[in-house]
């Protein structure tokens, strides 16, 4: 059961004040604001929508691309509409806001996990992170009693 104490509401006002802090941050708010322009535009989102259903008829398809020859024209035109979108100025630059945003809230679990030990293992997600060894007092398919 939980206590309610001064430490547990001191500990609530350090992560809201944790919280306004990564909010103000300049890469947080470049985030944000490329955000909305993503979200703002229209034809942006319509050619996303339309990749989406082609997707959804490749996916529907592809078992069949043998017997039928109209399923390599479709993911043709995936992988054109799919390329489009990837070379597009605010998707391109929204995926690298995403990623610095990301890199942040990776390192500040990181701080906030050695604090707590140093064994803690984080999984931050970032392909090219540094990556720690598991806990050496647990191996694969060994189970323990907690």
């Amino acid at each position: 059961m939980l206590a309610i104490d001064e430490h547990l509401f001191e500990i609530d006002e350090a992560i809201d004040e944790v919280a306004k802090a990564f909010l103000a941050l300049d890469d947080v708010q470049a985030y944000l604001e490329i955000k909305k322009i993503f979200l703002a535009d229209a034809a942006l989102q319509e050619s996303i929508s339309e990749f989406q259903d082609l997707k959804q008829s490749y996916e529907e398809v592809k078992e069949y691309a043998v017997f039928r020859p109209e399923v390599k024209e479709i993911c043709r035109q995936l992988l054109q509409k799919k390329r489009e979108l990837d070379l597009n100025r605010t998707v391109s630059l929204l995926r690298q806001n995403e990623v610095a945003v990301q890199t942040i809230l990776a390192e500040l679990t990181q701080e906030i996990s050695s604090v707590i030990s140093p064994t803690i293992f984080v999984d931050t997600g970032l392909p090219l992170a540094p990556h720690k060894s598991h806990h050496q007092n647990c191996s694969k398919g060994e189970k323990r009693d907690v």
